[in-house]
């Protein structure tokens, strides 16, 4: 399965790079305060959603008729999403979800996407990277996959995070 998703995503960076890469060149506001200047990446974030949906969904039997492809959500049941990574609990919001929408011992987490532009710094993509791992490793969660995405006008370029023999093994992925 992990040659599937792999391909999926690949696809869904070619189709996001084709169809929306104009969002990554997007010019800054010169008139609007620092935080106002720049398009969010939320708004990329969206359509890498569509795209991983619409791939993953034809790719893998059966994976429509269980989950739900959601972005930026921040509930586990009725609380907020909570994480323990860098020695703390963290409240968490997740870019992009593949899953099922259900708690306890009915949910069932197949992908977490965390996202940056490549503008972020190395500390914000470690960050993402430690997010990742604990969503794949926390038993509150046990994602099968993670992913980290990095937009840049070149290109996007990814990391496909999975357990192997217990271990968290990774891919890099290129458009």
């Amino acid at each position: 399965m992990i040659d599937q998703v792999e391909d999926a995503i690949k696809k869904a960076f070619q189709k996001l790079r084709g169809r929306d890469g104009d969002l990554f060149e997007c010019p800054v506001e010169e008139n609007a305060h620092y935080d106002s200047r720049k398009l969010h990446e939320v708004c990329i974030n969206h359509k890498l959603a569509n795209y991983l949906e619409e791939y993953l969904f034809s790719e893998i039997d059966n994976l429509k008729e269980i989950f739900i492809t959601d972005i930026e959500f921040n509930r586990e049941g009725v609380n907020f999403k909570s994480l323990q990574y860098d020695g703390q609990e963290n409240r968490v919001r997740p870019d992009i979800i593949i899953h099922n929408r259900r708690s306890g011992a009915e949910k069932i987490n197949f992908l977490v996407v965390e996202c940056k532009k490549d503008s972020a710094t190395h500390e914000e993509k470690a960050k993402d990277i430690k997010k990742i791992e604990a969503f794949l490793t926390d038993n509150r969660y046990e994602y099968e996959f993670g992913l980290q995405a990095v937009y840049s006008k070149h290109g996007i370029t990814g990391r496909l995070f999975f357990k192997k023999n217990g271990q968290i093994s990774h891919r890099d992925i290129n458009e």
